[in-house]
């Protein structure tokens, strides 16, 4: 064999700045507003209904086992594959050409992967169909056979000759027929392919928000939105627009071609350790070091003060020779291609990142893990081209992370960080990431990771971990996030037990070995956290008995490794564990983002009706209908599109008939396609009611209510509510007027801030849909929401309402359904007043007092008192106007001091009063530090009820910036995050200004229940990413109005009277409140709850109580125990005293016929002072038993001679009384001075009919 020379090129970059633009990538987030979340975590993919029935027939036709998984963005399968040494059931020409056998395949099978039939039919045949043809394709985009003989057939999806963004099949076969399908295929395409925009307007808007970039390549293609993300989304028409500034900044920017709508940014430089992107203008390079150039004189290359030009030269060549005598792949591109290195001589740096020509370094990152790092960059560019934003990019970076620490592991060459390569942190370097980078190493600064312990420096170890990043920061939490796909790896070398799994070690080589054929086989440029688990199971599976190559820093040669240590089925087994330890197939734990509340709360009890709507009529009688557009083509032939209309159907299983405002997909029926003149449809339409008469004051307060549904284009069409008073000029209703399920977004702004044509830009609407649901359910999700309409006119005033549906020039989703509208009246009702009565005293000694309350005027009763086990006053109440005294602020690092403070009164603009306030404005030092604001004291949480955490917020800042509130139920030790606010800073820097003035702080609501009975300490952390954007403002995090509450109140008695007393309650604080009863015509209507009054009881303990029963915590056992019924000695503390249950667990019977002594042990376990112990055995006639006292007989059935006896610490003694000699009776009394004791024993000596009979044993003391 013959060995290709490594070419490798180091250059040197003298750079002469005069200033820098730092530069981030942005995501848009259609609205500036924030929206409400659920608690709730995204549930698994399912398969929709035609991919579900291919995968059962494929597996019924050969009962061959199957392996699958589902796109949670596409609901069909991205994996499925024989299990074992098994191939798929399909008609396979084994002696055709692979592309024909894989294209077989699918036409056979293309409905697992959501082909329709016309689809199916295409791919039979590699022809590409005409743009006529409204389906996608199929192309070849390689063919290649690896050194175990199987052959890969990868596709590109492409519709109308466009190719669809991240859309590749992979078919996998080998002689014996297919094995599998990979890979993302887009179901249902269906876009326009003219452009409304050009590709010079595109390139336009893709540099508009970053100076001194150019364009370097456009394509027009299909982008599929929520692909990366793992959401549902649409296919649309969009530009790849490459820009760049010629030197460290490339990305891929997504426009949309019919509104230029930015769809997307992602980052084509790869930067693996610093995650601060800086933009210098530097000059051209020239070469310093060419291959076979002998090392310039100094220390060793890749020990400490080595020279870093030699570094570079060596750790590329050693990157070489790792993928080369591992995997046989010569370079970055497999051709054998030129390793160019530039090291960058910049006073702006730390940073070192891929540009896809080059690896390029700041001074003092010329350390092996980091070149070897950047260079796997390149070689992910050739071979699964991981997309560097969210999963995709979280793999990305890990596998860049993977194949750099592999290198520093095995190369034995170590600087600076140290050279304890056996033991991770803290006790050495295994397993760290950049600790070479001299200068730099401080974990506070983002340049190390620790692939052992992610947790460490911040990163998730598993996937549902607190530090799991969702949102569109940092590229989707690439960096963060690639600590779940690092943590597998290094448990799957070294062996690891976490998250109940116990990995065994398998060692570097066998586990790059199933790294890279996942790398280089089955994973595609969208894989995510569950295709790659997959990857790595089919590849382990592959490799089992394969050889493999034994990996070498120093050499290229390949040498496969011994027969005896090849990859085995236990080697999968515990990839599979490794797999679950981290978590790799479950869904993220991310909000998932609903529009509209479904839960609707109680709004009025005796509502008057004075207008009401529900449509079931059919028609519209009564309302009026408007309608303008911008351009001409509003009236054109599709305008009876642009009104209300009532459908008979509507989504998410509503109902009857609504009013739908529709908001219709390009290429239907009046979707247009935003050319101006032609077919651009801005504009909005609407309903009127008519006009309705507000009543007197007397009446109450009136409120609006209506139910509706919203699936639209989010930021750009959407439904508001407005009135008109007294035929006035319609207006939007006030965020304030809303009592339940007003809008929290926004339209997004118009030209040329943003590309938002609707005629309402950045006004509050209803716009978008639910975000995070599983991809087979609704889009939206219906809600209530009630107007207070008391707040916006006078009694006897007329108003009407009017619904509002705007929309930019195309395009919609589906639309906004409304129905069920309600005017009501609510009566003003009074609230009793309680007041406890003169026998209280506080404390009260005895358990027993009164309460009384006064009924309002015209309240009829009956009356309700209600109790709860909890005080009155809230567990936690901060208004913030007392200063941070209750809270203790703490921050990491060098962060300046206080970050945390009380914000002066109006710091926030319409916010009155203090504020918390987490400050950032010095945040430009203080990178990947934190601050936490911690409540002094722990909180209780009760064992009942419900207890709740309210506060209000405000929160604007940069992307990779998170808001968190976090709990620990030890004591502080460990916390966990029960929400995050990670709102994005937008696309746009002046945004935050805006929010700033214009926005009010956000009640939020979490609910602590599940703490219930624990103690818990609480904290707000504000975390500052690494990234600063010096063009865009950060505000902060405002909090105010921080409370925990509980609320366990039951009913206690029901009255005609206004007065109750409670007797025999034990000692602790107890809470009352009372409600009356209106009679509004023939409705019986609760009226609100009074003040609430707290009763705090301070009993002297009793000793009378039956510690021996089981709810006293006691446990009884027996020597032995008859089997033939249920004797359980348990039966024998259960409180039964008559042996009604006997053979059914009411009582103890030994086992050992005629034998005796025989024991019945009670453990109290704990100790108690006892002075009568009862011992209850069985009656006469068992069958019909009576409630015993010491005279009833026994002399049948029960126990003779038995000693009762108590444990004192070393051995069993006898009571005084308790030696119990020739018993007739059922119930045995014995009493005694006070005893303390752990343990009671009932040691029988004789009974009668062979066997010990004990039905209950009681020991009564004090509790």
């Amino acid at each position: 064999m013959t060995t290709k020379n490594l070419l490798r090129a180091t250059s040197l970059v003298l750079l002469l700045v005069a200033g820098t633009l730092l530069y981030t990538s942005t995501f848009p987030t259609g609205s500036s507003a924030q929206v409400q979340t659920t608690q709730a975590k995204a549930a698994t993919a399912v398969a929709i209904p035609s991919a579900a029935q291919a995968l059962a027939r494929l597996q019924s036709s050969s009962g061959t086992q199957i392996a699958s998984h589902v796109s949670a963005a596409t609901g069909v399968y991205d994996f499925v594959r024989a299990k074992g040494t098994a191939t798929l059931p399909a008609a396979d020409n084994l002696l055709g050409i692979p592309e024909m056998r894989a294209r077989a395949f699918l036409s056979q099978n293309g409905d697992l992967v959501g082909m329709s039939v016309m689809e199916r039919s295409l791919v039979a045949s590699s022809t590409m169909p005409g743009d006529s043809v409204a389906a996608s394709a199929l192309k070849v985009k390689s063919v290649s056979t690896d050194k175990i003989g199987a052959t890969h057939v990868k596709f590109d999806q492409m519709y109308k000759g466009l190719k669809v963004f991240g859309a590749q099949l992979v078919v996998h076969m080998n002689s014996r027929g297919v094995t599998g399908v990979n890979g993302h295929f887009v179901p249902g395409v269906n876009a326009n392919k003219a452009p409304r925009l050009n590709a010079v307007q595109a390139g336009n808007l893709a540099t508009r928000s970053a100076a001194s970039v150019s364009v370097a390549k456009t394509e027009l293609s299909i982008y599929r939105t929520g692909l990366l993300e793992g959401q549902r989304g649409q296919s649309v028409l969009a530009y790849s627009i490459e820009i760049t500034d010629g030197k460290a900044m490339r990305e891929q920017v997504w426009i949309e071609a019919t509104k230029g709508t930015q769809l997307q940014r992602i980052n084509l430089n790869p930067h693996g350790l610093d995650r601060i992107i800086y933009t210098p203008a530097y000059g051209e390079p020239f070469d310093v070091r060419h291959e076979g150039d002998p090392y310039t004189p100094g220390n060793e290359p890749g020990t400490t003060g080595a020279d870093p030009i030699n570094n570079l030269y060596r750790f590329a060549g050693e990157t070489y020779n790792l993928y080369r005598s591992g995997f046989g792949r010569d370079s970055y591109d497999g051709l054998g291609h030129t390793m160019h290195s530039v090291l960058l001589a910049n006073n702006v740096c730390p940073n070192a990142y891929w540009n896809g020509i080059s690896t390029n370094y700041c001074p003092d990152f010329d350390a092996d893990d980091v070149v070897s790092h950047e260079w796997t960059h390149g070689y992910t560019e050739y071979t699964h081209g991981l997309t560097y934003a969210y999963q995709p990019g979280a793999l990305n970076e890990a596998y860049s992370d993977i194949f750099g620490e592999t290198h520093d592991l095995i190369n034995n060459a170590d600087a600076e960080g140290g050279s304890n390569n056996a033991q991770p942190m803290p006790d050495g370097q295994r397993w760290q990431m950049g600790e070479d980078v001299n200068g730099f190493n401080d974990p506070a600064l983002g340049i190390l990771r620790d692939m052992w312990d992610p947790t460490r420096f911040g990163d998730p170890d598993k996937v549902t971990s607190p530090n799991y990043a969702c949102g569109s920061g940092d590229s989707g939490g690439l960096h963060t996030n690639s600590g779940v796909a690092n943590h597998a790896y290094a448990m799957l070398v070294d062996g690891k037990t976490f998250n109940g799994q116990t990995v065994q070690a398998i060692g570097f080589a066998r586990a790059l070995a199933i790294y890279y054929r996942a790398m280089t086989v089955y994973q595609t440029p969208t894989t995510d956290f569950q295709g790659h688990a997959a990857a790595l199971q089919a590849s382990c599976n592959d490799l089992i008995d394969k050889p493999i190559n034994l990996l070498s820093t120093s050499s290229a040669a390949s040498v496969v490794v011994a027969p005896g240590d090849r990859i085995t089925a236990t080697h999968c087994e515990q990839v599979d564990k490794a797999i679950l330890a981290v978590e790799m197939n479950t869904p993220p734990p991310c909000p998932i983002i609903i529009l509209l509340d479904p839960e609707t709360p109680e709004s009025c009890p005796g509502a008057t009706s004075i207008f009401s709507e529900n449509w079931e009529d059919g028609d519209m009688n009564g309302w009026t209908k408007n309608s303008a557009g911008t351009f001409p083509e509003w009236e054109d032939a599709s305008r009876s599109v642009r009104d209300f209309f009532i459908s008979s159907t509507a989504p998410a299983g509503h109902a009857g008939k609504t009013a739908l405002g529709k908001a219709p997909k390009v290429g239907e029926f009046g979707g247009g396609h935003c050319t101006p003149g032609v077919d651009d449809y801005s504009g909005q339409f609407s309903i009127d009611s008519s006009a309705i008469t507000m009543p007197a004051a007397a009446a109450g307060d009136v409120k609006l209510s209506f139910e509706h549904y919203v699936d639209t284009e989010t930021g750009v069409d959407g439904g508001q509510v407005e009135i008109s008073v007294n035929n006035g000029t319609f207006q939007l209703v006030p965020a304030g007027s809303y009592v339940h399920n007003g809008p929290k977004t926004s339209y997004n702004l118009p030209p040329p801030a943003d590309n938002n044509t609707n005629p309402n830009p950045g006004e509050a609407a209803w716009t978008g849909a639910n975000v995070g649901t599983p991809t087979n359910a609704p889009p939206g999700s219906w809600g209530t929401t009630i107007v207070d309409l008391s707040s916006l006119t006078n009694p006897g005033d007329t108003v009407k309402v009017r619904f509002n549906f705007s929309q930019d020039g195309c395009n919609g989703y589906d639309g906004w359904y409304v129905d069920n509208i309600n005017v009501f009246t609510c009566p003003i009702l009074e609230a009793p007043v309680l007041s406890l009565g003169p026998d209280y005293q506080n404390p009260d000694p005895n358990g027993s007092y009164t309460l009384n309350w006064t009924r309002p005027a015209g309240a009829s009763g009956p009356d309700v008192l209600q109790e709860s086990p909890v005080d009155c006053g809230p567990l936690l109440n901060d208004d913030a106007e007392g200063g941070t005294g209750q809270w203790t602020i703490a921050q990491t690092g060098s962060a300046p001091s206080p970050m945390w403070q009380q914000g002066l009164p109006n710091q926030k603009p319409n916010h009155a009063g203090s504020t918390f306030w987490a400050n950032p404005t010095s945040e430009q030092n203080t990178q990947n530090k934190s601050t936490t604001m911690t409540f002094n004291s722990p909180i209780s949480i009760p064992a009942t009820g419900i207890t709740t955490m309210r506060f209000s917020e405000w929160y604007f800042n940069e992307d990779d910036d998170k808001g968190f509130v976090e709990v620990s139920t030890d004591g502080g030790t460990t916390w966990t995050a029960i929400y995050t606010n990670n709102r994005s800073q937008g696309s746009l820097p002046d945004e935050g200004a805006a929010a700033f003035a214009e926005e009010v702080l956000t009640p939020q609501e979490l609910n602590l229940t599940i703490y219930s009975g624990q103690t818990i300490r609480l904290r707000f952390r504000f975390a500052l990413g690494a990234s600063n954007v010096v063009l865009w403002t950060q505000y902060g995090w405002y909090i105010d109005d921080i409370s925990i509450t509980n609320n366990s109140f039951t009913d206690i008695v029901s009255t005609a009277t206004t007065s109750h007393t409670v007797t025999g309650r034990s000692s602790g604080t107890r809470c009352y409140r009372a409600r009356t009863t209106y009679t509004l015509g023939a409705q019986q209507v609760p009226g609100p709850f009074s003040n609430e009054v707290s009763a705090t009881s301070a009993l002297v303990a009793a000793c009378d109580v039956n510690v021996a029963h089981s709810s006293q915590g006691s446990t009884a056992t027996a020597s032995s125990t008859q089997s033939s019924r249920n004797y359980s000695p348990a039966g024998a503390i259960n409180g039964d005293v008559t042996g009604a249950g006997w053979e059914q667990g009411g009582g103890w019977n030994d086992d050992t016929r005629g034998v005796w002594p025989d024991n019945l042990d009670v453990n109290f376990n704990t100790t108690r002072t006892i002075n009568t112990i009862n011992v209850y055995t069985l009656q006469n006639n068992y069958q019909n038993p009576v409630q015993p006292t010491v005279d009833t007989p026994a002399d049948v059935y029960g126990i003779l001679d038995f000693d009762v006896q108590y444990w004192n610490g070393t051995a069993w003694v006898t009571v005084p009384g308790g030696a119990i000699r020739g018993n007739t009776k059922a119930m045995v009394t014995i009493s005694f001075a006070d005893i303390a004791t752990s343990m009671i024993r009932i040691n029988v000596l004789n009974g009668r009919v062979y066997y010990s009979r004990i039905v209950e044993v009681e020991a009564i003391g004090c509790n």
